[in-house]
C-alpha cells in the first residue's frame, strides 16, 4: 500500500465531476480514459438553459500515479469542459 500527501491508502474509491456539453459524448469520453476499470457514471447536474451537464464519476484508483493520469487524461479530453 501507497500513501501520498492527502493520506490516502491505495487503492481507493476516487470521485471526479466531469463537466461537458452532450452526456453521451461525455460518457464516451470517460469510457475511453477509464479503459477496462469498473466505474460508476451518472449524471449530477445540468446547466439552467441546458448548455453544459456535469457526471459524477466514481472509479477505484490503484495509486497517486493512475489518480492524476485519469485526470489529466479527462482534463485534456476534447469533449471535457472542465473536470473537477
Amino acid at each position: 500500500m501507497e500513501r501520498d500527501d492527502l493520506n490516502l491508502t491505495y487503492p481507493c474509491r476516487w470521485d471526479y465531476h466531469v463537466i461537458g456539453e452532450d452526456e453521451q459524448t461525455l460518457r464516451i469520453a470517460v469510457a475511453g480514459v477509464v479503459g477496462n476499470v469498473e466505474y460508476v457514471l451518472s449524471l449530477a447536474n445540468r446547466s439552467k438553459r441546458g448548455r453544459y451537464l456535469s457526471m459524477h464519476l466514481t472509479v477505484v484508483v490503484q495509486d497517486e500515479e493512475h489518480r492524476l493520469r485519469l485526470f489529466e487524461e479527462l482534463r485534456e479530453h476534447a469533449d471535457v469542459r472542465y473536470v473537477l
